[in-house]
Parts: C-alpha cells; sequence; structure tokens
C-alpha cells in the first residue's frame, strides 16, 4: 500500500468527495467545507497565521467536533490574492506558546517561569467543565426589587423620595450629527481571509443643536483641513452650554451630565469615522458599550472642561431601518428628508462634480444596490431644491445639515411620549430597555410613599439561630465598614442588643422573628437603624442595616416603601438560586417557526392528515378527497402582551378564567425524596386550579415543573396533526432521522449535515428527554391531551399578580385610537412599546461578551486568552478587543419571560384544540406553517374566492356564533387574546421556516429583497419539479416508521 502524501491525498479526496478524480474541481473552499469535512473526518482542525508587522504566529481560529481526539494545526498564508495551507508539525517551536491541550485556546509563553503552575490551574479547570468556557452566573444575595423607571435614574429616585416628582424633566436638550462618506475603490488585504475593496472616506459632517436659546446648525467639509478636529472642537464648546441647558436649578439634586450626540444608522459607520480623530490630548474615551466592529454607545470626556459627550445610534429607540421612514412616522411634517446621488459622487469625481453650478441628470441617482431608480416626481422636487444653491457643495452643505434637523422632531416626539410615563428616553440605551422599564412603572402607578401596605402574615415562623446571626452580621460588617458606613465596634454593639428576644432601644421594639418581616425606619444618635418588626420582609432580609446619619433618610424610606409594596402587591423581583435561575434560562427558546407542507397550491394539494397505528407502530399520511381551494394565515394579536395581561378569558379554564404572571419565586423543591414528590403532585395536580373562586386561587402559587413524560398512546391520534408540545429538541441531521430527500438537499447545498441540532418544533413526545413547563401550559397539556408526567425532577412555586393588566390595555387602546385618528407616528410608538416590553425580561447576559480598547501590545497578549473573540483596529495603536466573560449577572425579572413564552403557547394550544378545531370542519383543513404568533391553514372551501374567510369549513354554526367574539377581532380593530385574518391567497409555498410567499408577498427572514430582485415568485416555484407538483394531484398513503 502507498503510504505517501499524495497517495494519502487522494484516498481523502475519494472518501470526501465519493470519487477518485474531478477534472472541474475548483479547490477546496475552506469557509464552506471545514465544518462537513470536519465531521465526516473526526478531527479537529487549529488554524495559525502569520503577521508580518510586527512578525509572530497566532491561533486564529479552531474547527473542532465533539467527542474528537485528533488535532491538526495548519498555517494559512494569504498574499493578498492566493492563499497556502502548510501543516504544522510543532506549535511551539513555530510560535514560541504552549497551547491548552484541553480547551485548545490559551497561550502560555515557553519562557514564562510559572508556565507549569498555570498551565495545571488552567486544566484543572477546563478538565472540570469538560473542556468549555463555563460562564457562572452572579445573582444577588437578596431578593432585589427591579422598578427599573426608579432605580436606574438617580435623579428621578431622588425626587421621588424628597415627593418633588413634579419636578422631574427629561434630557430636552442635544446634539445631532451626521457623516457623508464617499467610497473609495481599494484592492487591500484585510486580515487572512478577506480583501477591501472598497473603503468610506469622510468628507462632509454636520451637526445641529437644540439649546434654550433655540436651534441652530454647524458644518464642516473635506475642503477645510482638519475638518473632523475642527468639528470635534466645536462640539465640545456647543456641549458646554447645552450641559448647563439641562441642568437644574437645584444643583443639589443628582443628575446626569453626558451630552447626548445623536445619530442615525451611526453604529455601523459614523462612529468608526469618529473614532479615528479620537486620538487628541484633549479628551478621551471613557465608556464603551458595544462588540469589536459596532459601537452601540461611547463617552468620551474633555480632559480640561470636563463636558462628557455621549455617542447615540437614534435606531436604538425605533425599529425604523432608513432616516426617511423614522421622519414620516414620528415627525410632525415640518422637514423632509433631502435627495442626492450618492452613489454617483466618489472620490474620483468628487473635486469636479461638486464645483458644478447644475444639477445632476436624473440617471445617475439610481440606486444599483436596492434596485431602484428615482421617480419623475422626486427629481423635479430635487430640481427645486437645487436651484436655491450655487454649486453642488452648497447644496450638499444644505442636504448634510437637513439631515441631522430632521432629526429633532422624532427625537423630541418620543422623548415627550416616554415622559407621559415619567421616563426619559436619553438617558437608556435601547427600546427594549425603555418598553419593559414602562411595563414595570405601571405596576407601581398607585404606589404612594407614605402608604399604608401591611398584612398580616400567614407564614410559619422559624428561628434565627446565634450561629446564622453571628454569620449575617460578620458578612455586614465586611462589606459596611470596606465602605465606611459603619464602625465594626458599633455595629457589634447592636448585634448584641438585638439578639435579645425583647429589647428597646429608644421606641423601637424587638419581637420575635417570622419568615416574613417588616422594617421600619428609626434615627438613634448617630446611627440609623433599620428596626426589625413581626412582619413582613424575607428571612434574607432580616438583618439590622445600620448607616452613618448623613444617609438620605427619605431615600431609605423610599426603598421601604417600595419592598413592601412589590410584597403587598406580589409583584416581581430579582431571583437569587442558581437553580431556579439555570431552570428558567433553558427553558427561554428562541421563535417557533415550522414549515409542515411546503407546497401548497389551489386546486392541486390535498387536505390530508396522520394517523398513528399503535399496533404496527407506524404514522400514516393519508390524503383526503377535499382539495385546498385557498390558503389563510391568522395573526395572534399582540401576543406577548396579551398573555402578560392577565385578562380574563372564558377560554381559559383556570385560576378565574385569566392567566396570571408570576412574581416573587417562594420555594424550590428538589423532587429527590418521596416526600418531595408528593409536594410536587400537590403543585401539580391542585384540583383548585379550576376554581373561579378569588379567594382560593389567590392562596394558589404558580409554579415551573421540570418533567420527563408521555402522551397517552391512545390520544396520539387526537393531537398528532398538531403536536402541542412546542419544545427544544435535539435533531441528527442525519439520513435515518430527517429522511433522504432532506438529507441529500443539505449535502447538495454543502449546508451542516450529520450534526447535533437543537431545533424549537411541536411534539406529541418528549423524546425521553426532561422538559419544563409553567403551571398553565402542563395543566392544559394534562387535562386536554392526557398527557402522564413518569418523573417529576423539580417544581418551583412563585406568587402570581396581574400588575401588567394597565400597561397593556393602555397601549392596546393608544393603539387603536391612533389608527382611527389616522395618527401613524402615536401607533407606530405604541406598537413598539407593545413588542418590545418582553425582550427586557428575557435579556440574556449570558450571551455577552466584554469589549475593551487597548494598544497593539497588550491586544496581542489578549489573543493569547481562552476567552478572546475578535479584534478590530480602530485607530493607530486602538483595538477594540472582544473577550468572553466568564461571569455574568442576571438583573432582570428573567422568569418574566419564561412565562411569557410558556402562556403564549398555552394560548396558541388552546386556540387551536377549543376554539378553531370544535368550530370548523377538521377535514377540510390543514396545518401548512406556523410562526410564534402566526397560523397559516390550507382551506377546502367553496367555489367563492379566497377572501371568504373560513365561512364554508364552519362544522358547528351554533358555537362559532357564540363564541367568535371572544377571539377573532372587527377589522381594523386588535384586541387582548385575540386573532385576526392577515393574509389570504392561492398560493402558499414555503421552503423553509420564515421563507415562504402568500398572495405575491415574499417573507424573507434576513434578506433585504429590495436589494435580490432575483428572488420572486417564479424562484420559490422553481424548488419544486414538474413531477414532484403533479405527483401531488394523486392520492396516496405512505407509511412512515416511527423511530
Amino acid at each position: 500500500m502507498d503510504l505517501s502524501r499524495i497517495a494519502e491525498a487522494k484516498r481523502i479526496f475519494q472518501r470526501v468527495n465519493g470519487f477518485e478524480f474531478r477534472n472541474n474541481y475548483q479547490g477546496f473552499n475552506f469557509v464552506s467545507y471545514i465544518d462537513n469535512f470536519n465531521n465526516k473526518e473526526q478531527i479537529n482542525v487549529h488554524m495559525y497565521a502569520y503577521h508580518s508587522d510586527p512578525s509572530d504566529y497566532e491561533l486564529t481560529q479552531n474547527y473542532t467536533v465533539d467527542g474528537s481526539d485528533m488535532q491538526f494545526n495548519i498555517l494559512f498564508i494569504n498574499d493578498g490574492i492566493n492563499a497556502h495551507i502548510m501543516y504544522i508539525s510543532d506549535v511551539e517551536a513555530l510560535t514560541g506558546f504552549r497551547y491548552c491541550n484541553i480547551c485548545h485556546r490559551q497561550a502560555f509563553r515557553i519562557g514564562d517561569k510559572n508556565l507549569q503552575v498555570q498551565m495545571r490551574n488552567h486544566m484543572k479547570k477546563y478538565q472540570k467543565n469538560n473542556a468549555k468556557i463555563v460562564k457562572k452566573v452572579i445573582l444577588e444575595r437578596f431578593a432585589k426589587l427591579f422598578v427599573p423607571h426608579i432605580l436606574s435614574n438617580k435623579t428621578y429616585k431622588y425626587l421621588l423620595a424628597k415627593s418633588l416628582i413634579h419636578l422631574f424633566q427629561p434630557t430636552q436638550y442635544y446634539i445631532t450629527y451626521d457623516i457623508e462618506t464617499l467610497e473609495k475603490k481599494v484592492n487591500e488585504k484585510f486580515g487572512d481571509y478577506s480583501q477591501i475593496i472598497a473603503i468610506l472616506v469622510p468628507y462632509l459632517i454636520a451637526s445641529t443643536v437644540k439649546s434654550i436659546s433655540g436651534i441652530h446648525s454647524f458644518y464642516y467639509d473635506i475642503r477645510t483641513d482638519d475638518f473632523m478636529d475642527k468639528w470635534l472642537k466645536q462640539l465640545f464648546e456647543e456641549a458646554k452650554q447645552v450641559k448647563k441647558d439641562n441642568k437644574y436649578k437645584d444643583e443639589t439634586i443628582p443628575q446626569y451630565f453626558e451630552m447626548p450626540l445623536i445619530g442615525f444608522n451611526s453604529a455601523k459607520f459614523d462612529t468608526s469615522l469618529v473614532y479615528k480623530n479620537l486620538k487628541s490630548k484633549d479628551w478621551t474615551i471613557t465608556k464603551y458599550l458595544g462588540s469589536s466592529t459596532i459601537a452601540k454607545q461611547f463617552v468620551v470626556k474633555h480632559k480640561r472642561f470636563g463636558v462628557q459627550l455621549r455617542f447615540i445610534d437614534f435606531k436604538i429607540y425605533t425599529e425604523h431601518t432608513r432616516l426617511k421612514d423614522c421622519v414620516r412616522d414620528f415627525g410632525i411634517g415640518t422637514y423632509e428628508k433631502g435627495i442626492f446621488a450618492h452613489e454617483f459622487v466618489n472620490v474620483n469625481n468628487q473635486i469636479d462634480e461638486l464645483n458644478k453650478g447644475e444639477p445632476f441628470l436624473i440617471e445617475v441617482f439610481d440606486n444599483k444596490l436596492r434596485n431602484k431608480q428615482i421617480s419623475e416626481d422626486n427629481y423635479k422636487e430635487y430640481l427645486v431644491e437645487d436651484a436655491k444653491f450655487k454649486t453642488c457643495w452648497d447644496y450638499l452643505k444644505h442636504y448634510n445639515i437637513l439631515d441631522t434637523l430632521i432629526l429633532i422632531e422624532p427625537i423630541d416626539f418620543l422623548n415627550n411620549l416616554m415622559f407621559r410615563y415619567k421616563f426619559d428616553i436619553l438617558a437608556n440605551i435601547s427600546i427594549a430597555q425603555c418598553a419593559n422599564a414602562i411595563k414595570y412603572s405601571m405596576c407601581y402607578s398607585d404606589f404612594d410613599i407614605n402608604g399604608n401596605y401591611n398584612y398580616e402574615s400567614t407564614n410559619k415562623s422559624i428561628d434565627i439561630t446565634q450561629y446564622y446571626w453571628n454569620s449575617k452580621v460578620e458578612s455586614n460588617i465586611e462589606q459596611d465598614s470596606k465602605k465606611g458606613l459603619i464602625s465594626v465596634i458599633t455595629l457589634r454593639l447592636m448585634n448584641t442588643i438585638i439578639l435579645k428576644k425583647y429589647s428597646r432601644i429608644g421606641d423601637a421594639t424587638y419581637v420575635t422573628y417570622d419568615s416574613y418581616v417588616r422594617i421600619y425606619l428609626h434615627q438613634i444618635g448617630q446611627i440609623i437603624v433599620l428596626v426589625i418588626r413581626n412582619q413582613m420582609f424575607s428571612p434574607a432580609v432580616c438583618t439590622i442595616i445600620l448607616a452613618k446619619a448623613n444617609r438620605d433618610e427619605n431615600q431609605m424610606k423610599l426603598m421601604i416603601q417600595l419592598r413592601k409594596y412589590a410584597l403587598f402587591k406580589q409583584l416581581p423581583m430579582t431571583l437569587i438560586s442558581d437553580n431556579i435561575y439555570k431552570i428558567v434560562r433553558r427553558g427561554i427558546t428562541g421563535e417557533l417557526s415550522t414549515v409542515i407542507l411546503r407546497c401548497n397550491i389551489a386546486g392541486e394539494t390535498r387536505i390530508n392528515h396522520y394517523e398513528y397505528d399503535k399496533e404496527n407502530k407506524c404514522v400514516y399520511l393519508i390524503d383526503s378527497d377535499n382539495v385546498m381551494t385557498y390558503v389563510i394565515q391568522l395573526d395572534f394579536d399582540s401576543q406577548y402582551p396579551s398573555v402578560m395581561s392577565s385578562e380574563t378569558h372564558p377560554f381559559i379554564p383556570y385560576t378565574c378564567n385569566k392567566i396570571q404572571m408570576c412574581g416573587q419565586a417562594i420555594e424550590f423543591i428538589n423532587a429527590t425524596t418521596q416526600f418531595d414528590q408528593d409536594g410536587c403532585n400537590v403543585q401539580i395536580y391542585d384540583t383548585n386550579r379550576f376554581s373561579n373562586d378569588p379567594l382560593v386561587v389567590d392562596k394558589m402559587l404558580l409554579f415551573i415543573a421540570e418533567v420527563r413524560g408521555h402522551i397517552d398512546e391512545y390520544y396520539i391520534n387526537y393531537c398528532i396533526d398538531f403536536g402541542p408540545i412546542l419544545h427544544n429538541i435535539d435533531i441528527t441531521t442525519n439520513k435515518e432521522t430527517i429522511g433522504e430527500y432532506m438529507y441529500n438537499h443539505l449535502v447538495e447545498h454543502n449546508l451542516p449535515y450529520d450534526i447535533v441540532e437543537r431545533k424549537l418544533t411541536n411534539l406529541v413526545d418528549m423524546n425521553n428527554e426532561v422538559m419544563s413547563f409553567n403551571n398553565y401550559y402542563l395543566w392544559l397539556l394534562i387535562d386536554q391531551f392526557h398527557f402522564i408526567t413518569d418523573v417529576i425532577v423539580s417544581v418551583t412555586t412563585f406568587t402570581k399578580h396581574d400588575g401588567f393588566n394597565s400597561f397593556v390595555k393602555e397601549f392596546i387602546y393608544i393603539r387603536y385610537q391612533a389608527k382611527q385618528d389616522k395618527n401613524d407616528g402615536l401607533a407606530q410608538f405604541a406598537k413598539i412599546v407593545l413588542n418590545s416590553s418582553f425582550g427586557g425580561d428575557a435579556l440574556n447576559s449570558e450571551m455577552y461578551s466584554s469589549t475593551k480598547l487597548l494598544s497593539a501590545n497588550k491586544t496581542f497578549m489578549l489573543h493569547m486568552l481562552s476567552n478572546f473573540i475578535k479584534s478590530a483596529e480602530w485607530r493607530d495603536d486602538l483595538y477594540a478587543v472582544q473577550i468572553d466573560k466568564e461571569n455574568f449577572r442576571c438583573n432582570t425579572c428573567i422568569k418574566c419571560a419564561f412565562f411569557t413564552l410558556d402562556n403564549a403557547k398555552f394560548l396558541y394550544i388552546n386556540f387551536l384544540y377549543n376554539f378553531l378545531f370544535k368550530a370548523f370542519d377538521r377535514t377540510k383543513m390543514r396545518t401548512i406553517q406556523l410562526d410564534t404568533d402566526s397560523l397559516t391553514l390550507a382551506i377546502a372551501g367553496n367555489s367563492r374566492d379566497f377572501t371568504q374567510g373560513l365561512d364554508a369549513i364552519i362544522k358547528d354554526p351554533e358555537f362559532y356564533n357564540k363564541n367568535k367574539g371572544f377571539f377573532f377581532s372587527e377589522i381594523g380593530q386588535r384586541k387582548i387574546l385575540g386573532v385576526h385574518i392577515e393574509k389570504q391567497s392561492y398560493l402558499c409555498i414555503a421552503l423553509s421556516p420564515k421563507n415562504y410567499i402568500i398572495n405575491d408577498e415574499i417573507v424573507l427572514k434576513g434578506v433585504k429583497l429590495d436589494q435580490n430582485p432575483q428572488i420572486n415568485e417564479q424562484t420559490f416555484i422553481d424548488n419544486f419539479t414538474k413531477e414532484y407538483q403533479e405527483q401531488l394531484l394523486i392520492p396516496h398513503q405512505h407509511s412512515i416508521e416511527v423511530l
């Protein structure tokens, strides 16, 4: 046998490609093929690259396969034209570093005297974590209030504590900016994998200042030397006045002094151009939020003036992708965006073209990227404007300033709307954060700092032991003494006094503890004491909190009253249990999107259904005689806000006919003993769930249960056409699992195959996995689908509340009324707030990385760390370096996100099985695709056109007429927990999730259709062969083996 490298290469080539020679072989496309190659060959590839300035070799990428121990090191060399790969026989000799042979990312310098110790400590950690970076969540020791509109704004918190909330004001004054760029064609090497074909060169910049004295603008362009530096210098001068205008007259009021500098779509381009000019002795970057390539926000501070500029991209507050659309919806019509021939003017012709005195010709306005042309009317408008200026430079100055001027109206519009809810939009970093804060602020709308929120505890008493109390006190000593809050002697003295079962200090009486106590504020000499009384705080906060007398007594009172109010109303607080956090985080899945039948054509596609044969363990797909006449898409009205609303609905069979939201976490029951199993069963099978008695329901707790179970085999055919278990499962993309047709599709299109992917889909079986459900969803599965719990792993209980009801009702009404009044801006605002309010709870800080701004030397050292992700050069000797974090925090009410998602699944399944399938003939309709908040059905209707709705397939007219009003919205209206008809058509082709066409409307997530005119209806149809379409006409029965 030939053992040469060439012979081995031939054998590998034949094994991977399936044949020995290929005449038209185009080479190995590394990016496209490497993952499949590694999976097939079961090897891990580690790629190194050479950098000439400075000269070094560096690990750039790991391509790994789970379970493989075979390592293969390669050197990737790119001279700008050709790429070459070389095998590395000795990594240490080549690079001067030893890499960890577990994570294959962390590097240790060979000459370091601590090499062995460092490697041993590092490898211990990674052996423990199965060779992976396992991030650790850092939770608060005590459950914290979640009142972001108060606690995240020190000004509002101060004024509320002082009962001076009428003095609160938003950030009213700011500066906008816009940079215009030219495209410069280049052909330069970028890293080891890419070529830059063009770069953007700034050639003019404008700003508009809004201050007390009015609005004015300033402008610089490339004809002025160092124009960007001069713009920054004037910016700081203007910012001094803006800062002064935003200040409160009473300087004792704490406030923020970062001056907003706002652009539109500036995070990707404008800020990177500004960065290159921030190298100055006069100013420095003090804060940075974003990745190595996109700066969402950053703060620049002037070293002498102390003025701080906070660069903001206004797109974080709106769903608009274009400034023109933003101004249309949120402006009042004073200004409109101008027109300019961006693609025509470039670095090569800008001097000649911009010095001209005549207007541009109409054809130069063609946008090749978007495949659009300017209309005759728009061109005439341009000519009218252009006639007002002598040269194109003058018109361009007007155009650039106009882009900064028109942004003021949308900013003020959203600012004023947010301020109705006592919220300063410019002090926050995203619309999701703003919307979430409004949602929680309305839970506290009737909060009174002087209110009485006491109630008698029904919880059993607990004993505070000497050991427990001493541990708590010592912990506080360490914490408070570091911050200089109190002397250790004083604290120990107070501890001695407080441990007496009945003690008196002034007018403060100490009594026995129970599991919920209240705290009151008293002043004793130079020490503020929060006195524990026999009422309502968790044992975790049953401590004597002491502070210096200069601590703001009003703010202490505010915090105590807010906590009492939250406990009284059972409003959410943050989690303190790792176990509960892990259950909740695992249960927060992505959006549901599934295609069941890809090609659906009126007059051709037959309505079919599944049938389970329990004796032969087979599923049959059976075509009926009913032929589809049209498709109809139903949309849930504001689905996530609806299930947060706790609105009463007769089709909700539990807890007084409403879905309540979780409040505070009460108990985690790990069902490891029979006693715990019994306790879990009591919660899961509580018969009070059907009660309509508020007194009974008020005593119930909500829960999340981790279970493994199955649907009774005798009832599978009841739900097999639409599996009621909407959950993630691991799917192996091999031929045996996904079938030959889809497997060949993956192979032919170079998509990943023979790997395990986790997908959210609808199921009738749990695939022998443990899954988590909230109480409403699990109850529905048990009561409606005969779900049997085989194993209960844990149950976590929560209090319940309906505090989001006013928020949902108000914003749905605002949206409806705004549409009636044709106020598009207000309607868009209400929609954005409703849709974004879920995101704040679901925020996954575990996925966040940290970005540091470092010099070249420090950047290189971070490249050697196992948590290094990537870096990007902002300017000379300044790099944005992105690194992974080993620890992260969860400061949101993440459990509310879990309940929102599971409640949405409950609503979806409950609507289908308890209304839709009862009211309409299931033999004449078939689910063909589903999305998180929509459902597309193939309907076998009558001879009327596709606008007939569902009238032709009504099965039970009495049931339908009696109950349709509980679900279906009137035309143009939306209702809580309602649905409406979104689309109707004769055709629906759904190639993959979120990739379909209905009624000539193409939906293709992540693709800008105006830039891809080649994607049309015929493109979708071409994915199917004529033979397949003909086959759809033949009644048939398929047998599918149950795996």
